[in-house]
């Protein structure tokens, strides 16, 4: 009884801490002039009307304090607030299917395997509705984070600015343990993951071709690779033999050189044969090169 009565409690924290986790938005997007409990709190039986947009205008911006208590008298005690301010968005009358598909084909574009579940667009200000003609833009690196902000640009130059937010899960690599610099990555050491899209420093390393890339610097255990963690693999060592291919008029010969540089995959290096003649060769595998 006593072990079923421990188990239950842990199991109440545990259910407790997951609730604590949920985090009020910045920003919110509503379909009229009223705020309802609904454009928080997803699958509600009765819906209860928290605040109204003013007639003359078309936004509201909430002190995240008042909106705490106002849920929490509704019984929703599992929410927490990184601002100051909440703002409640009377969504346009306009079709923003072109600017959302944009968004996912840029995403697609960057990250070969993403899953995209939801998109939520913004706008930063209520219109009426869009111009004829203009293109999509986003800022620098704006892939390296799930959410941002893109602005549609007309041939006048006018730029008009959205608030977006992607959820999607996508597949990277990881280290398995403590990997030292200059080491080889590889499967031994490393393994996929798929997480959820949220932000990173640098480019994810979504594929590991096999003898390709060694670390760059020292990487902790469990640590997702990044194209800052990583550089190539030398292929080639100064002072190693290579097996060197030359293809010339259709005749094939293959023969042995040394290497007098260390090369990365696709590097050019320069080599000597047994006739002590010197030979600028491309790097194109393990201790392979061809001749230019």
């Amino acid at each position: 009884m006593q072990i079923f009565t421990k188990v239950l409690f842990i199991f109440s924290l545990l259910f407790s801490t997951l609730q604590a986790n949920q985090e009020l938005q910045h920003r919110y997007s509503v379909t009229g002039k009223d705020i309802m409990l609904s454009d928080i709190v997803g699958g509600l039986e009765e819906d209860v009307l928290l605040f109204h947009i003013s007639p003359s205008r078309h936004s509201k911006r909430v002190k995240s304090k008042e909106l705490l208590k106002l849920l929490k008298k509704y019984g929703y005690t599992n929410f927490l607030a990184r601002y100051t301010y909440v703002q409640f968005t009377q969504k346009s009358p306009i079709d923003i299917d072109k600017i959302k598909n944009s968004l996912i084909e840029y995403y697609q574009e960057k990250y070969k395997d993403i899953k995209i579940k939801r998109v939520d667009l913004l706008q930063d200000k209520y219109m009426t509705h869009l111009p004829k003609e203009y293109r999509v833009c986003f800022s620098r690196n704006a892939y390296l984070s799930r959410k941002g902000v893109l602005y549609i640009e007309t041939p006048e130059n006018k730029k008009i600015f959205f608030n977006y937010n992607i959820y999607a899960k996508l597949n990277l690599y990881e280290t398995k343990k403590r990997i030292k610099k200059g080491e080889e990555l590889s499967r031994l050491n490393c393994k996929k993951k798929s997480i959820i899209l949220e932000k990173f420093k640098a480019m994810p390393l979504m594929e590991l071709p096999r003898a390709r890339y060694e670390a760059k610097h020292r990487l902790k255990k469990l640590s997702p690779l990044t194209q800052r963690d990583v550089v190539g693999l030398f292929l080639i060592k100064r002072g190693s033999y290579v097996n060197v291919d030359l293809q010339d008029e259709g005749i094939h010969i293959t023969f042995n050189a040394k290497a007098l540089q260390s090369g990365r995959y696709g590097d050019n290096i320069t080599v000597i044969n047994q006739s002590k003649k010197k030979i600028h060769v491309r790097v194109i595998g393990k201790n392979r090169a061809e001749a230019r």
